[in-house]
């Protein structure tokens, strides 16, 4: 049970709001420039450019800003300015909102936006979408994987085949729907109301900047707690910048994750560009995808394409 967003043409209004860190005002100004300079309306929340401690204003006013552009007819699209560190904070004020007559919004964004995705997929069965956030990340080939996939396209993501790593790992799969994001908000929704569901999901993960041995901790977390073992099987896309340590430096984060994927006999494919690298392919969330030949496939366009 899914429910899909409207497609996105040119023209349409897209509303930038904050949910987490501090936004840099440059980088967000040219963001903006290159989404209106294809051919789209662009608004932003009033409390974008706030700033208290290291996150983008007041935890009710970002959340203001957010469900405010969810709600605003007007508006067709809401994407996040940045990641960081700050969105779990506004899942409470969410809960004061019954979005459940709400026709579902298109939203993009990746990293901390990973508790939103997990959010709305929980509690909507919305398909929500991992993709570029509005600060970095808009190259031309970035742009338009997201803005042909919010038009209705369809067919393969990425750039190939991934890397299948472990026994259980089948060639193919069919309509299977995905879930995750960022490694770490992953493993701290457990245990909480707003925690991730991959029973019987592909469940996607990346990260960034993580020494190995906390990958290793949060992977363990993930497969005691048993919600890996619910999974049909993990799709890790990147682990930028996460250094093997400097006295075991052939020890890195595919070996760690392999391991705990092999220990918890699941299957573990390695390689989609859909995180903290320059390469982002947008990924749907909680819209089924296929797996032919170790590449993803989307069977059915992520958004309605009726007039």
């Amino acid at each position: 049970m899914f429910k899909l967003p409207r497609f996105l043409q040119r023209g349409a209004h897209i509303r930038v709001v904050a949910t987490a860190g501090r936004v840099d005002a440059v980088r967000l100004a040219e963001g903006i420039r290159t989404i209106r300079a294809r051919g789209f309306h662009v608004t932003v929340g009033e409390h974008v450019m706030d700033q208290w401690g290291y996150l983008a204003g007041r935890d009710e006013d970002r959340a203001r800003d957010f469900i405010e552009a969810l709600c605003d007819e007007r508006v067709d699209a809401v994407f996040l300015a940045r990641g960081g560190w700050g969105s779990s904070r506004l899942l409470p004020h969410l809960d004061r909102v019954d979005f459940s007559h709400q026709v579902p919004k298109i939203l993009m964004g990746y990293s901390d936006i990973t508790a939103l995705h997990l959010y709305f997929q929980r509690f909507y069965h919305w398909v929500t979408f991992h993709g570029p956030v509005v600060e970095m990340d808009w190259s031309r080939e970035n742009g338009d994987d997201a803005f042909n996939m919010l038009a209705g396209e369809k067919g393969m993501l990425g750039d190939g085949p991934l890397e299948p790593l472990t026994q259980e790992t089948p060639d193919s799969l069919e309509a299977i729907p995905w879930t995750g994001g960022n490694l770490s908000l992953v493993v701290e929704s457990l245990g909480t109301p707003y925690a991730v569901d991959a029973r019987d999901k592909i469940l996607y993960l990346e990260e960034v900047s993580e020494p190995i041995y906390r990958i290793d901790r949060m992977m363990t977390h993930l497969w005691l707690s048993g919600e890996l073992l619910e999974a049909r099987g993990v799709v890790f896309g990147e682990a930028t910048r996460c250094e093997a340590p400097l006295n075991v430096p052939d020890y890195t984060a595919l070996h760690v994750v392999t391991d705990i994927c092999q220990r918890a006999g699941v299957a573990l494919w390695w390689g989609l560009p859909a995180g903290h690298g320059p390469r982002k392919v947008t990924l749907p969330l909680g819209i089924p995808l296929a797996m032919r030949d170790h590449r993803v496939v989307m069977v059915e366009p992520a958004v309605t394409v009726d007039a």
